[in-house]
């Protein structure tokens, strides 16, 4: 059995935890082929989307309207951010290239190059003025977003394999990799802490107090980590997840866990007690992407069959 959380994570998760919530409802809003990425923005007011067509698309979730459509990549978009304003967003794929967006205009205002192979995961600091980008070629680069400068401010090389997912918390640069390994940079003073979990890492992500750590990886199991001491607090299982890339993420209250799987299906699991709660049949194909709503118990699923949808819940009873 994992160690149980902290008593001061343990309070802050539980302060939070809500009843058990069920899933109500559910609207497809649209297809464009397979799609590797699907993001609120920080209001949750459209949901960004991006895949194998090599475009991104800007939805309103309640409309199922497609409000505009960003082309500009040469391969698939393979990672999406959004500037904590809302005025921007970066996208990054397959032709090795990280576009910064104009959201209203459409237009590209900066084209970062460098990395040497596709380009997985990408996304922006607090204040929106530096975007991490993190490769198949092993390496993570900082980059300027105000700066007119071509050459990243700093390429972090310790990986060892393919970076899959990166987060930025404050001065914390949250990355995971291929090689089994989950690593925090404090990018203000320049130190790493490693913790192995000696799995293929696919997707990594803060809990909203930046206590804990939750993973993703390929021998089919989320974990949650102490981002203090590396601890294991808890493990997920349940999903099918060994092959391919699939997102997880906690809800926003952080009282619950979320994944995609290879099976087409949507698991929710409680923090906590580590139980599967909910097991939703949401796609026919694999469910690549999901994201929980800033502010309401809402969801976006985003799979290989080409469908996008959202997703409601209410607690029982109310």
């Amino acid at each position: 059995m994992p160690p149980r959380p902290t008593m001061s994570i343990a309070a802050t998760l539980a302060a939070h935890k809500k009843k058990t919530s069920i899933i109500n409802k559910y609207q497809p809003i649209g297809q464009t082929g397979p799609i590797n990425a699907c993001q609120y923005n920080t209001t949750g007011e459209y949901i960004l989307t991006g895949g194998v067509d090599r475009t991104v698309r800007l939805w309103n979730p309640d409309t199922k309207f497609c409000i505009k459509t960003y082309e500009a990549h040469g391969w698939e978009v393979l990672d999406l951010a959004v500037s904590p304003e809302n005025g921007k967003f970066a996208s990054c794929g397959g032709d090795r290239t990280v576009f910064l967006w104009d959201v209203m205009s459409g237009m590209t205002i900066r084209r970062f190059t460098g990395h040497t192979q596709r380009i997985n995961a990408v996304d922006f600091n607090e204040e929106g003025t530096v975007l991490a980008s993190g490769s198949y070629d092993t390496t993570i680069r900082l980059w300027d977003c105000r700066s007119q400068l071509r050459a990243p401010i700093q390429i972090l090389e310790e990986p060892k394999d393919s970076i899959t997912s990166i987060e930025i918390k404050g001065s914390d640069l949250l990355a995971g990799s291929v090689d089994g390994s989950i690593r925090i940079y404090d990018i203000r003073m320049g130190t790493l802490i490693t913790d192995q979990i000696f799995e293929p890492v696919t997707s990594v992500s803060f809990s909203k107090d930046g206590n804990c750590v939750l993973a993703s990886s390929l021998d089919d199991t989320l974990r949650l980590m102490d981002r203090a001491n590396g601890t294991m607090l808890n493990a997920y299982k349940g999903h099918t997840n060994n092959k391919y890339k699939i997102r997880s993420c906690l809800s926003n209250s952080d009282a619950y866990v979320l994944s995609g799987s290879e099976d087409g299906n949507i698991y929710i699991w409680d923090l906590l007690e580590g139980e599967v709660v909910h097991k939703v049949e949401a796609h026919s194909k694999i469910v690549s992407a999901i994201d929980y709503h800033p502010k309401q118990d809402r969801m976006c699923s985003a799979s290989v069959d080409g469908s996008i949808k959202t997703w409601s819940t209410h607690p029982v009873g109310s």
